[in-house]
């Protein structure tokens, strides 16, 4: 609830500046950050499990349940900004960034059960090498203000700021059996969040620059939905599934040490999607050159 009011407050310190601001000297910044995730989008998607005289590598029964598996990966973000004043201390933003995770973690090969319907008409259990590949990813669009509050000394400037952002959040689980025969699940769904982002800054000269600074994502906060029907199982050769972020239950056949077709029901927790992202990037400025006034002749 405190986070819902924090983010109401953060939408109406974006808007009320906007209302009456006089647009000038347009900027635009491109960064690159390594992103860490946190709370219950940061976990491991396989676990190690023990079958008969083999250790077999398996999905971990927390994943999806309750967290989505996220390990350390990369961010790319475009940020176009609008100054209010002419000394560049007051900004209208509007960011677009891309963050995928795992980005460093390779596939993870072992072995898993299979069953089968050996030649007495028997149910039975045999192993099969396995590779499995995750990875998390989130595209958001956002609006927002940032505030420089030294940026008129056109040197060394610290900012802060914050926007509210629409995001498009899905994940990829693969795997492949015996190196050629790969088969995927896929979720995605739409969320809405807020980001605070912090840093430095420093000027080259008039129309480029540097930044240092980070941010921190909290992705989730409205829309949360967990879908229950026996249709959205969650199961390989599915894509589009729901991300069941909410308190719940739902379908998958995901899980356990043997691959089984049948859909087994299990509990999901309510899930945070947070992250926070270290970044270097540039400032583009957009000022346009002075022009001289025409010397007016004095009259004769």
């Amino acid at each position: 609830m405190k986070k819902k009011i924090l983010t109401l407050l953060l939408f109406v310190f974006i808007l009320a500046p906007a209302i009456q601001a006089q647009f000038d000297k347009p900027q635009i910044q491109l960064g690159i950050g390594v992103s860490e995730p946190y709370d219950d989008l940061k976990g491991t998607y396989y676990s190690d499990e023990i079958l008969g005289d083999f250790y077999v590598q398996t999905v971990n029964p927390d994943f999806m349940t309750k967290n989505y598996g996220g390990k350390t990966g990369l961010d790319f973000f475009g940020k176009g900004k609008i100054n209010f004043d002419k000394y560049s201390t007051v900004r209208g933003i509007l960011n677009l960034n891309f963050n995928t995770f795992n980005t460093f973690e390779s596939s993870k090969n072992g072995n898993i059960g299979v069953q089968v319907i050996n030649i007495n008409n028997e149910l039975d259990t045999v192993i099969t090498s396995v590779s499995n590949n995750y990875t998390f990813n989130n595209f958001g669009l956002g609006l927002g203000l940032e505030i420089a509050p030294t940026s008129f000394t056109n040197l060394v400037s610290p900012y802060f700021g914050g926007s509210f952002n629409f995001n498009f959040m899905s994940g990829e689980l693969s795997r492949t059996e015996n190196r050629v025969d790969t088969v995927a699940m896929s979720f995605s769904d739409f969320r809405m969040g807020v980001t605070f982002d912090a840093g430095i800054e420093a000027k080259v000269n008039s129309n480029f620059g540097l930044a240092l600074g980070v941010k921190y994502d909290l992705g989730n906060l409205f829309l949360k939905n967990t879908n229950s029907g026996i249709a959205d199982a969650i199961e390989y050769g599915k894509s589009n599934a729901s991300m069941n972020d909410e308190e719940g239950r739902f379908y998958s056949s995901i899980y356990g040490p043997v691959l089984t077709s049948v859909r087994r029901e299990v509990q999901s927790n309510v899930k945070e999607i947070n992250w926070g992202t270290i970044y270097l990037a540039v400032n583009i400025g957009f000022n346009q050159p002075k022009t001289k006034k025409p010397k007016t002749q004095s009259p004769k």
